[in-house]
């Protein structure tokens, strides 16, 4: 008798286990999106890493140990600020693709919505994966990226993160692109970059048909900035990516229009939060990102059956 009743109370404990573990990995309901935006990102981020061989660009292994080719050097002629390198690698992960997926389809966004992005080149992978959740979902990015980065970023002076959206562009593989730039850096004008290099690169990019962003004082270059986002209409969401001169202005005024805002900053916390790895490499199954929370009302309401159960039982035997 006291075996049967083991058995049974055994029981009881792993088919509320099951339904627990069921009941919490159920996808998102736009699962289907989140996982082409990511393999999108992981067919962009190829395709840098081959064009920047065909450039005799050297991957540095040390730093880049994925091959991803989307981490830079350390210091270059358009370094503008120190960076971390655990965060870089991170941001290189194609989980975040889905992430912005998640975080559009969450807004309710929908197909030809607006998008604002203000982003630097500090975060490549960020920004390819932004770039493609926005195509996935058909959305309208206004990209304006500034050139400079932080270390490890793109900051490779001869193939700038404008240049590798200018070559997917070219390749017919992406269909958002950037809208306008500035040279970022100190005073939103290169004014730390090496002196030559900056000289070579306006001249490589001057026949670009993209707006440029170059006004030395910050009210007014403020101002240029939202008028320009403005210009295309009414955004329903506002993304920042790294942090450049404009972020924390651009949030702020977008905030109080009651436009939702995502700053991309703290990108560790970011993934730790959301089940993407923070060495870039992804999981053999999904990871967290791709499912539901679980209810913590799930879990309570199997605690009081279980023991709802124990004291109906206990009261039997007397």
């Amino acid at each position: 008798m006291k075996k049967n009743k083991l058995y049974l109370s055994s029981l009881v404990i792993l088919i509320l286990f099951f339904t627990a573990e069921n009941l919490k990995r159920d996808k998102h309901s736009y699962y289907g999106e989140m996982k082409k935006a990511q393999n999108k990102m992981i067919i962009l981020s190829k395709e840098i890493l081959k064009e920047k061989k065909n450039r005799g660009i050297e991957i540095n292994e040390r730093i880049d140990f994925n091959k991803s080719g989307l981490l830079g050097e350390e210091f270059t002629g358009i370094t503008t600020t120190l960076g971390d390198l655990d965060s870089k690698r991170a941001s290189t992960n194609p989980d975040f693709a889905a992430y912005f997926v998640k975080k559009f389809m969450d807004k309710k966004l929908e197909k030809g919505d607006l998008v604002f992005v203000n982003m630097s080149s500090s975060f490549p992978g960020l920004n390819l994966s932004i770039i493609s959740a926005l195509d996935t979902l058909e959305l309208r990015g206004v990209i304006v990226n500034s050139i400079g980065a932080s270390m490890y970023g793109a900051n490779n002076e001869k193939f700038i993160f404008l240049e590798m959206i200018q070559h997917l562009k070219e390749k017919e593989m992406i269909q958002n692109e950037i809208k306008a730039y500035s040279l970022g850096g100190d005073g939103d004008m290169g004014k730390n970059f090496d002196e030559d290099i900056k000289i070579e690169i306006e001249k490589r990019i001057e026949n670009l048909k993209i707006e440029k962003i170059k006004i030395e004082d910050f009210k007014l270059n403020l101002e240029n900035r939202i008028k320009f986002y403005n210009s295309f209409g009414t955004a329903k969401y506002f993304v920042n990516i790294g942090g450049n001169l404009y972020h924390n202005h651009l949030e702020k005024h977008y905030k109080n229009k009651k436009i939702p805002v995502l700053s991309m900053l703290n990108i560790k916390q970011i993934a730790s939060d959301n089940g993407i790895l923070i060495d870039g490499k992804l999981l053999e199954k999904d990871s967290s990102l791709y499912y539901k929370k679980e209810s913590k009302a799930i879990y309570w309401t199997i605690i009081l059956i279980f023991f709802g159960y124990l004291y109906f039982r206990g009261r039997k035997k007397y």
